[in-house]
């Protein structure tokens, strides 16, 4: 086997927001409404009980469109004034947040989402949004490709790259995401008992739907155009034919006697 070796790839994100997600300074001191402006221009005669009356209700409603445009403006800004709109300005920027994903980590991943999409269908990238996607319940990844290429990542969010060089697809823009999945996952015989059609489970396994759109979630939006892959599911005491690696007859490795691999395709 070849030698791994620790890759970090070169810091994307600024140490500070970019300038262009400040949002506009409000003037120092106190602002002048349109109520004190129309009274300050108008005829003293007009300041009256009944014009000055009137003039009020005419400028009040331009007061609260004018806070109104202010605060819709500031709030474009991720983080800057309130978290209400980040979910907002996170899905119109195509950055997802993470299940159980706070405001303190989402709005700096926002606000870099152009360095982000940058990178969208390379494998840092894929790996690093799904260590958001996670947090913080990580859990092992391998993302590998069919030239045997393999990046590596550990529950610290650190990537490392080597090359296996014993993968083959029948097609060349393939790539497998396997997931040292923490929780039990049992295959599912079709015709068991409480096995029935539409009831809320995948065809052949103990996962929900919902389990298994959201497994599928990132590295669909995060694929590059081309290519096709699949995610396998790891448990403890899984074994494939070949991964991890094994000399055929080492102990613990016989056919047929380890917990099931559950596949899930990406198209």
């Amino acid at each position: 086997m070849s030698s791994s070796a620790l890759y970090t790839p070169p810091a994307l994100t600024p140490p500070g927001p970019p300038v262009l997600e400040v949002p506009p300074s409000l003037p120092a001191g106190p602002l002048v409404t349109f109520r004190d402006t129309i009274r300050q221009i108008v005829p003293a005669w007009l300041r009256g009980p009944i014009g000055g009356r009137l003039l009020y209700a005419v400028a009040a409603p331009i007061d609260a469109m004018a806070d109104a445009l202010v605060a819709g403006v500031r709030s474009r800004f991720p983080g800057a004034v309130s978290s209400e709109t980040l979910g907002i300005i996170g899905r119109e920027r195509r950055i997802r947040r993470g299940r159980t994903e706070n405001d303190a980590t989402y709005t700096p991943r926002v606000i870099s989402w152009l360095d982000s999409h940058r990178l969208r269908g390379g494998p840092y990238e894929m790996l690093r949004q799904l260590f958001a996607h996670y947090a913080p319940n990580n859990f092992k990844i391998d993302l590998v490709y069919r030239s045997g290429r393999r990046f590596q990542m550990d529950t610290a969010g650190n990537i490392t790259r080597d090359s296996l060089g014993l993968f083959t697809y029948a097609e060349w823009a393939n790539w497998t995401l396997y997931f040292y999945w923490p929780s039990p996952v049992l295959k599912r015989s079709w015709g068991a008992s409480g096995s029935t059609w539409g009831d809320g489970f995948v065809w052949g396994s103990t996962l929900t739907t919902q389990e298994a759109v959201d497994m599928r979630l990132l590295p669909k939006e995060w694929n590059a155009a081309h290519c096709k892959g699949r995610i396998v599911l790891l448990q403890s005491g899984t074994r494939l034919w070949g991964y991890p690696l094994r000399t055929w007859g080492t102990v613990g490795s016989n056919w047929g006697t380890a917990a099931p691999n559950i596949q899930l395709s990406i198209g």
